[in-house]
């Protein structure tokens, strides 16, 4: 992938620009995330907020979650794309869907995260390392407002 990371939604409504490289990239199998993304994960880039830049406004969405992993969703309210999520327990970072991206062909997970809550037909790389839950918190410098 390229150092820049663009993206937007199908209809082209909203538009992001991340000029950092990842802090890591994962496949999360929360329920919040399967039904963010409508299948059995969600590819998801952690991106530092501050290099972040969006044209358009998304439209947020807040789910309850009982597992306690909450964020913020954001998706074109046009088209419905889902494009990022504001975690609550990192306010430092955003969390990029993968097939948001201009070119997601560069999407190479680190991990399988949320497997306690992954469905029982989701096939997942055996390659890469699985987390029952959240990975360590990654910390860029500030926190960010969206």
């Amino acid at each position: 992938m390229t150092k820049d990371y663009p993206g937007g939604c199908a209809c082209g409504a909203v538009r992001f620009q991340c000029s950092a490289a990842p802090l890591a990239m994962y496949n999360c199998h929360c329920r919040s995330c399967q039904l963010a993304s409508g299948g059995a994960c969600a590819p998801l880039l952690v991106v530092p907020g501050q290099a972040l830049r969006i044209a358009g406004h998304p439209k947020r969405h807040r789910p309850q979650r009982a597992n306690g992993n909450h964020a913020t969703r954001l998706f074109c309210p046009e088209c419905g794309t889902p494009l990022l999520a504001l975690p609550d327990n990192n306010p430092a970072v955003v969390l990029v869907h993968a097939a948001a991206l201009d070119f997601p062909d560069g999407f190479k997970p680190v991990a399988d995260i949320w497997t306690v809550d992954a469905l029982p037909w989701a096939h997942m790389d055996r390659h890469i390392p699985k987390m029952f839950k959240s990975p360590p918190i990654l910390e860029p410098e500030d926190e960010v407002t969206l």
